[in-house]
């Protein structure tokens, strides 16, 4: 059984629903409202639950959803069972009539089946549209109409016609009629199954609307074809911009005309006067005729405009590495030589978390085992060493270092040129204000511990050697990477420990 479907639209904010024979027996054995008697359960039931409990993962059975610190799933809802879901099915069709004679009656209305209704339709959206305040009023009117004006007629019934006297409704004395109800439809009667009917129908026709609309839009829409969703969405960015300016627009005539039109253009007679037309004007000379441009000639207007020009080089990103190196400052081996330690993605300075936990640092030991970030790739040969580490040490605000400054010439004091940045050491660390000079960097010439500038640093005063060096050192390597093509199903690249810069 797969995770999931990586395009599909469902709600992931609750589990997968699992199979719990023994809590969908608690649950059916709760007192619910059903039609008819009680039913328990069969043995196909239980050879379809069983069934599907080979399907399921059983691992998951426990499994719980969260979003943030509060669980999703509610404890009270029953696990997925097949004869509660038979169940419910059963109640939900007996009372889904509603919706479908809802639908029916919408579509005779719009269809011109009776042209007083229609008209009658027309005349409220017109008064709509041209004062909108009327939907305020709209909903009371039609709970009025549609329900308490029947409710009423049904208690108070007309009496028998027993001549050619038209009957006629009484106001006046008690109700006549028991008060009329809604039931749900019988299992046995034909009403159940012409709801089983348009269920199925309706099921159908929003899988075919699904399967159309992604069909026209998801090819607009998901870059498949980069240049004409690019021109697409500039196109809505551009209508957007304009709408801003253009929003004031007389709405209250545009939904007028526009909906009457709508509504007229389906009445039969004035469909057969179009349907007429077309076929008189058919032929490859019909859109010369009304003034309309070919459907070739569309098409090559769209292409045209769709002709854009893209961006055809991968975006590129400069990625970092610290090589860090060790050295003892026991007793015995205070003059002891740098040891390579690993390359790791931060510069493990003296104020870094991991330093104060107590954590060594974490790296790969060798430049091969570097890779590049999830989605890049290597575009430069090789690492560059970069010997202005001022930049990145101010970058950061890191303190409790010394580093190499370049003079001028473009030589540097130091006995060596190498980019590195070195821990104070230890004895620079005390607690009077000599040591937190030190320690922040910083020196005066007079020999008196005052905060100097920022661009005096430490050892751009007090020289480079060895005695004034902690036990960790760093320098800073840099690399180039570029984005590359992800194909759906590819493997993901290990992780790796660079940062994107």
């Amino acid at each position: 059984m797969d995770e999931s479907t990586a395009d599909a639209i469902v709600n992931r904010d609750e589990p997968i629903p699992l199979i719990n024979p023994q809590q969908a027996h608690v649950s059916q054995s709760k007192p619910r409202p059903t039609l008819g008697h009680q039913r328990s359960p069969s043995l196909q039931d239980r050879l379809f639950t069983k069934l599907l409990e080979q399907i399921v993962p059983a691992d998951n059975v426990n499994e719980t959803v969260s979003v943030g610190d509060k669980p999703v799933a509610d404890p009270k809802r029953p696990a997925f069972s097949l004869p509660l879901m038979a169940n419910n099915f059963r109640r939900f069709n007996a009372r889904i009539g509603v919706v479908f004679h809802f639908q029916n009656q919408v579509e005779r209305l719009l269809s011109w089946k009776k042209s007083s209704h229609t008209f009658s339709f027309l005349f409220v959206y017109s008064f709509v549209c041209l004062d909108p305040h009327l939907l305020v009023v709209l909903p009371l009117a039609c709970f009025l109409l549609f329900v308490m004006v029947p409710a009423f007629l049904a208690r108070h019934p007309p009496p028998p016609s027993i001549s050619s006297i038209t009957p006629y409704y009484s106001y006046e004395g008690p109700a006549l009629a028991p008060a009329k109800t809604i039931k749900p439809a019988s299992e046995t009667s034909k009403d159940f199954f012409r709801n089983m009917r348009d269920l199925q129908n309706c099921m159908a026709d929003f899988s075919d609307l699904h399967d159309a609309i992604i069909a026209v839009f998801a090819p607009l829409t998901n870059f498949s074809n980069e240049n004409l969703s690019s021109s697409i969405f500039l196109l809505c960015m551009f209508v957007t911009a304009l709408l801003f300016m253009t929003a004031h627009l007389p709405w209250r005539f545009i939904l007028l005309v526009g909906g009457n039109a709508v509504i007229l253009s389906s009445h039969p007679r004035l469909r057969d006067l179009v349907q007429n037309i077309s076929l008189d004007l058919a032929g490859e000379s019909a859109p010369d005729q009304l003034g309309l441009p070919s459907p070739s000639s569309t098409m090559s207007l769209i292409n045209s405009v769709a002709d854009i020009s893209l961006d055809t080089y991968s975006e590129e990103r400069e990625v970092e590495i610290f090589e860090i190196q060790y050295r003892s400052l026991a007793p015995p081996n205070t003059e002891s030589q740098w040891d390579h330690f690993l390359f790791a993605p931060l510069p493990y300075d003296p104020l870094s978390p991991s330093r104060i936990a107590g954590d060594r640092p974490k790296g790969c030991r060798f430049f091969e085992d570097v890779q590049p970030p999830r989605g890049w790739a290597w575009k430069s040969k090789k690492w560059e060493l970069d010997l202005d580490c001022r930049e990145w040490v101010v970058e950061r605000m890191i303190t409790g270092v010394g580093f190499e400054v370049s003079s001028a010439d473009g030589n540097s004091e130091s006995d060596e040129i190498g980019g590195w940045v070195w821990d104070l050491p230890s004895t620079a660390l005390a607690s009077d204000e000599i040591g937190v000079a030190n320690a922040l960097g910083y020196w005066d010439v007079d020999g008196e511990s005052r905060r100097a500038r920022a661009s005096h640093d430490f050892e751009e005063k007090r020289g480079t050697g060895s005695n004034m060096m902690g036990e960790w050192r760093r320098r800073r390597w840099v690399r180039v990477v570029h984005r590359i093509s992800v194909v759906e199903g590819d493997k993901e690249p290990p992780a790796n420990n660079e940062q994107d810069r």
